[in-house]
């Protein structure tokens, strides 16, 4: 159902608990700060961002190819080749554990009258509206209208669930992040770094008119970001290869990460079969890199562990203890801002060698690949499609390719490039057959009543 129930972990340091189920758990500051510790905590889960949506996002792209019709009865090869149906397990969970994700955050809000001190209560309140909005905007973005749900529900509720329309639903989205923007912190002290923060809202409140081709909104969201307000907050990395290193974890480029510890127990994370072999890659996007890109060191294998297992992006060194890696999970960074930002502009008014080209060329002088001019990119499609190609390739395998090639509308033609017809129904997720029947007045998507 709607509120799938799991265990609920803390914010740095995971202790199996279920605070956000507890009957009158709720009495102190401290009581809802578990509690939203249980929101951030879902993130971290293998059918969260540990693993099932790098399926979702990634696998289901263009970037990367399943060559394994038997793992996991077809699980993430199914996904891959646009013949996976309402029973699929992934798609299953990552539905599950959205919403049970909001329901946490609905408890959170509903409970924040206990609160004595004011500004946690902002906090707090800050913290559940960005979870919330960013769980929303993934499933809405994966299979369009989707049950609403603005409180915590009773059984009976959930199963009067209903499709709500995609209008509604992206108007709550960002009325999420406008609140969360005005209520949390620009920064927090370094026991307290990679909880959400007003910047990271601004950039997902962007990232959301960007989806819905609102672009002078788009552009006058981010600008603050790009502005002296946050320029002692948030800067590009001066070595793209510094970006991903876990002892640089937290650096002014990530905006907001869902953060893993390979040193603590439950922590880390396993290796994600994709990161073991460049070859999955999409041979476009590994050939795609200038000679000079400093990037392609980004997605080809290095060894980290005692086999010479290769991995790529993200991984550092392996622990022998608990057997896991480090590497935090981008969700949103500096460089997204900036090609987001250069995008919007250009949909506004193309301008040559105007603001739009000063920044997607900040991208590219430091990963040290070649610089456009207005000679290059002589008109507001070519500037389209370089940015669009920009994306790619700064950010592979952080789970934005799919979304992208929804929102541009070259999902169909990029799927055919790589050998895969696709249709307008194959945009969408199918709703999990388990939802479905529990929830008599929902229906499925188009395109997958007989798969």
């Amino acid at each position: 159902m709607l509120a799938f129930c799991t265990g609920c972990n803390d914010f740095l340091d995971e202790k199996p608990q279920s605070v956000a189920a507890k009957v009158n758990f709720y009495q102190n500051d401290n009581d809802i700060e578990e509690a939203v510790n249980a929101c951030y905590a879902n993130l971290q889960q293998t059918q969260m961002y540990r693993e099932f949506m790098v399926t979702m996002a990634e696998t289901r792209s263009d970037n990367i190819e399943d060559r394994n019709p038997g793992g996991n009865a077809g699980r993430d090869y199914n996904i891959d080749k646009f013949t996976a149906g309402a029973d699929n397990a992934c798609i299953t969970s990552v539905w599950q554990y959205h919403y049970h994700t909001i329901m946490r955050c609905n408890a959170v809000l509903s409970n924040l009258g206990v609160c004595e001190d004011a500004a946690k209560k902002q906090q707090f309140e800050g913290e559940a509206r960005f979870i919330r909005g960013l769980m929303y905007f993934n499933l809405v973005r994966f299979w369009g209208a989707v049950p609403l749900v603005e409180k915590e529900l009773t059984i009976e509720e959930s199963r009067a669930a209903v499709h709500d329309d995609v209008d509604k639903i992206y108007n709550f989205i960002e009325n999420d992040f406008k609140a969360a923007a005005s209520a949390l912190p620009k920064t927090y002290d370094k026991n307290n770094a990679g909880r959400a923060t007003s910047g990271a809202a601004l950039g997902m409140l962007g990232k959301v008119y960007l989806t819905l081709h609102r672009y002078q909104d788009c552009v006058n969201t981010l600008k603050p970001l790009l502005s002296d307000e946050y320029k002692s907050v948030y800067s590009l990395q001066p070595n793209v290869l510094d970006v991903f290193k876990m002892e640089n974890s937290m650096n002014n480029e990530m905006m907001f990460v869902v953060r893993f510890s390979k040193t603590i127990v439950g922590e880390g994370r396993n290796f994600n079969q994709y990161y073991k072999d460049a070859s999955l890659l999409d041979p476009v996007l590994r050939q795609g890199y200038d000679a000079t890109d400093e990037r392609k060191a980004l997605i080809e294998t290095t060894s980290i562990d005692k086999d010479n297992t290769p991995f790529v992006k993200f991984y550092d060194t392996l622990d022998s203890t608990t057997a896991t890696v480090g590497y935090d999970q981008p969700i949103l960074r500096f460089a997204d801002i900036m090609l987001m930002y250069a995008e919007a502009l250009n949909e506004v008014s193309y301008s040559g060698n105007g603001e739009a080209m000063t920044y997607l060329n900040k991208i590219r002088e430091r990963a040290k690949a070649a610089t456009y001019t207005a000679a290059d990119l002589n008109s507001q499609e070519a500037f389209r499609k370089a940015i669009l190609w920009e994306r790619r390739i700064e950010l592979p395998l952080e789970l934005h390719r799919w979304f992208d090639l929804l929102r541009t509308g070259e999902a169909i033609d990029a799927m055919a490039k790589v050998g895969l017809q696709i249709t307008q129904d194959d945009l969408l997720f199918p709703l999990p057959k388990t939802e479905l029947d529990l929830c008599p007045n929902m229906q499925q998507n188009p395109g997958y009543a007989t798969k």
